[in-house]
């Protein structure tokens, strides 16, 4: 069976949106945690009372891209979802938290410059990949938390309403 096709087209649209992310939001995966998908934003299912816990990262440091994989001969198609961030200083019991963070299988929220809010690994949870934690050499090196966090699914992050009842934002400590 041939697939259906729905577009509208695009407008060239208006140059008011600037890159980069500005904050993530992270809690242990449950299947459980997101709702339908309507019109490009994800809702969170009914009385999942999601609760993500925000980590603040320096400007211009981290990265939110899904790459397209496609297989002609396959047929397949899914977006590969990597987060990278830098978090500076080092310290103890961040180093705890961060350690446990990437033990786990993840539900991430990612926050963009433009205040909008991106469910990654929505249907599979997020997983860390990669990072490092360093000093540096040189004075003015980096010295913290540089870490990667990938998922795969089978559209695009859908967005995330930030006022969605079901889900409370702690800014953390």
């Amino acid at each position: 069976m041939a697939c259906s096709l729905t577009i509208n087209g695009r407008a060239f649209p208006c140059k008011d949106k600037i890159g980069g992310i500005k904050r993530v939001w992270i809690k242990q995966f449950a299947s459980t945690d997101w709702g339908t998908i309507t019109n490009g934003t994800i809702a969170a299912a009914t009385g999942a009372d999601i609760t993500v816990y925000g980590f603040e990262i320096t400007k211009n440091s981290g990265s939110f891209q899904q790459a397209v994989n496609a297989s002609v001969e396959n047929g397949t198609v899914f977006y590969s979802q990597v987060l990278e961030l830098s978090m500076p200083n080092l310290v103890a019991a961040d180093s705890v938290e961060i350690a446990d963070v990437l033990k786990n299988r993840l539900t991430v929220i990612v926050q963009d410059v433009n205040d909008n809010y991106f469910a990654m690994g929505h249907t599979t949870g997020a997983e860390a990949t990669g990072g490092t934690v360093g000093t540096g050499t040189a004075k003015g090196d980096f010295n913290g938390y540089q870490i990667q966090l990938t998922a795969e699914e089978a559209i695009p992050a859908p967005f995330v309403d930030p006022t969605d009842a079901d889900i409370t934002f702690e800014a953390g400590v």
